[in-house]
């Protein structure tokens, strides 16, 4: 983990101005200034799409599609685990770099017997996989070599520090692999490139070395050095992807340079995408590299991840953009929902993310406030635990981890296999979390009262309210906009996050009525599969496109039947390019009405929606302008028949 020194709007409408106003009058909901406004247009205020995450290319390698990280928005929540030599001296995993330890000293935490000697001796991985469980994760990830450069496992990197040689000769990841699987849970592995063993790694030119703990000045023979460390990382990957089985997150951390910088900004030396360049100043020899299959060149670190681990996701601290973003840290997320990409929140029960023999641990309720403050605003959670050096996680540590668990079973309907929102949370008040017909109310500590109204709930209708803990039904009121005011809420089993579920008479947010129909198209680039199905499958990383790059080639969509359509919502290829279009409608298949004409529009969003009333069965889009470079390509081409607005425009 990165040393814990800094490193690195409101609802919209009609729901906001009711929102806006019940906090700034202090009431304990928005029930009085919805009440005050227009029936009108508080019924009018349609539901929230959920915003288009559309994967990114990057260093020649795309993000995971969201088929492929759907596992880690449904399980919402992990356990994170930071156990290696730092456990020994018991001052957090940054110890080496903050008390200057010189590699050679620091070995002796591992070879000389001492009350800092890490042991090992109490390891058992199913006595971790338990504990996750019980807290309620869905996958753990471990430190499988910190930036101390110790590998938790017998690497035959020649040059390798590791838990293969004496005196611990053993292969904890194995153990741990092992056990996790055996437990029903994903598997994660953390790697960090940094290895502070490496005097390189903070000079890897030769010509201008870094400031650093221990003294270290330019010298020529760093260049090497570097190389070297860069070619231990190479091998350490490949051993971890292939000799393991089946990984589903590979946790990168400190893919930066000497403390300095952004990760992205060492990529010139990583080289974290899918190619490494023959160019490169800092070569890795062919016996520690790897080369793709079918082309043989030579594979980056995502590269390499992938072809054996091709399902596995990974942050974005390799210096490649990630399949997930990571806001890590004590601070509680605020503000709107993250929806549009996953992001995952993680923090550290203890005051450090290795074992620190200070003792301390953080409060349920700050805990709390982590974990609920995450999952109204649609992220996930990594929580850290740091076993000490005989592989014991800390009584009070584990106490915390079982005493969230309890909160977890208890409420799990509204946390797991939800999404966050549809509605934009309330700092320190409310928010929301929401799955099929259902919206859960997150009521937090600032939240006074024992009642709730909720915005506008555009074209539905609520039919029964209920305590998620007991499941017992509450009274439930709609007022003439089209709120529903719940009541009768126990605030004192969960008063951290007491949550109540509200059922709507169809889905919170409006469904995509082409997802799945028959497709047609005047044109079809085949070779490299970019059919017209690929525009209603739900997945942003496939598209149509047209045969060639000119303008007037259409996509039409058949939804089975006459429907009243209220709008569509159209991914295209490329982000930053306009795209001139035109969508008609038919009843038959054959009589074409204009029913949205976007030729001149100057938007360059990748993502755009037009709204339109028609009862059609046929809908066409045309293509009808095209920046240079760009064809007639869709991503996703949606159609919905009821109100609806995207909160990312």
């Amino acid at each position: 983990m990165t040393n814990p020194v800094t490193r690195r709007a409101v609802l919209t409408g009609t729901a906001a101005a009711l929102t806006a106003a019940s906090v700034a009058s202090g009431g304990e909901s928005p029930a009085a200034a919805a009440q005050a406004a227009p029936a009108k247009a508080a019924a009018a205020q349609p539901n929230p799409l959920v915003p288009l995450r559309i994967p990114k290319l990057d260093q020649g390698m795309w993000q995971q599609p969201d088929s492929t990280i759907q596992w880690m928005r449904d399980t919402r929540l992990g356990m994170f685990i930071h156990w290696g030599v730092y456990a020994g001296p018991a001052h957090g995993e940054w110890y080496m770099h903050s008390a200057a330890i010189t590699p050679a000293a620091y070995q002796n935490f591992v070879t000389q017997t001492s009350s800092q000697q890490f042991t090992a001796d109490a390891y058992r991985p199913s006595d971790w996989a338990a504990l996750a469980k019980q807290l309620g994760a869905g996958y753990t990830v471990l430190t499988a070599r910190h930036h101390d450069g110790f590998a938790l496992w017998p690497s035959s990197y020649p040059l390798s520090w590791n838990a293969g040689q004496a005196p611990l000769k053993h292969d904890f990841i194995r153990d741990y692999v092992a056990a996790v699987r055996a437990a029903g849970l994903r598997v994660g592995l953390y790697y960090s490139p940094i290895n502070w063993r490496y005097p390189g790694y903070y000079d890897v030119t030769g010509t201008n070395c870094a400031a650093n703990p221990w003294g270290y000045t330019t010298d020529p023979a760093h260049h090497e050095n570097a190389r070297l460390m860069k070619e231990e990382v190479y091998q350490c990957v490949k051993e971890l992807v292939t000799q393991y089985g089946a990984l589903d997150d590979f946790w990168w951390d400190g893919g930066w340079l000497a403390e300095q910088g952004t990760d992205a900004d060492a990529s010139f030396f990583w080289e974290p995408g899918r190619y490494r360049d023959s160019g490169n100043g800092w070569q890795v020899d062919a016996a520690y590299g790897a080369t793709e299959t079918g082309t043989g060149l030579p594979l980056g670190l995502t590269g390499l991840v992938r072809q054996n681990q091709p399902t596995a996701t990974s942050t974005p601290r390799s210096g490649w953009i990630g399949d997930y973003d990571v806001d890590e840290g004590g601070g509680v997320p605020t503000g709107r929902l993250r929806s549009g990409h996953l992001v995952q929140k993680t923090f550290s029960v203890g005051s450090t993310w290795g074992y620190n023999s200070d003792g301390y641990v953080m409060s349920y309720a700050n805990a709390m406030s982590l974990l609920v403050n995450s999952f109204i605003r649609d992220m996930c959670v990594l929580i850290n635990v740091g076993p000490d050096r005989h592989g014991t996680v800390p009584a009070n540590q584990a106490a915390l981890m079982a005493q969230l668990g309890t909160f977890m079973k208890a409420n799990g309907e509204a946390v797991y296999n939800t999404r966050g929102g549809p509605w934009d949370p309330v700092d320190g008040q409310y928010g929301f979390t929401f799955s099929g017909s259902t919206v859960y109310v997150h009521l937090l500590p600032g939240y006074s009262g024992n009642s709730f109204t909720t915005p506008a709930l555009g074209d539905a209708h609520a039919v029964r309210a209920y305590d998620v803990v007991s499941h017992a039904s509450l009274p439930l009121s709609v007022t003439s906009g089209n709120q529903a005011t719940l009541s009768g809420i126990d605030r004192t089993r969960y008063p951290d996050d007491t949550i109540v579920a509200l059922v709507l008479d169809r889905p919170v947010v409006p469904a995509d009525i082409a997802r799945g129909h028959t497709t047609n198209a005047d044109s079809v680039e085949t070779a490299h599969g970019n059919l017209t199905s690929n525009a209603v499958d739900g997945d942003t990383s496939t598209r149509w496109c047209a045969s060639d790059g000119a303008t007037g080639h259409w996509l039409t969509v058949d939804l089975g039947g006459v429907h009243t359509v209220t709008g569509a919502r159209v991914a295209w290829e490329f982000d930053g390019h306009r795209y001139g279009y035109r969508i008609d409608g038919s009843t038959d298949g054959s009589a074409w009405t204009t029913l949205s004409d976007q030729t001149s529009t100057s938007s360059t969003s990748q993502v755009q929606t037009v709204d339109f009333g028609a009862a059609t069965r046929y809908l066409r889009i045309t293509v009808t302008a095209l920046d240079a470079g760009c064809w007639a390509s869709i991503r996703s081409f949606e159609v919905y028949d009821r109100p609806f607005y995207d909160p990312s425009l």
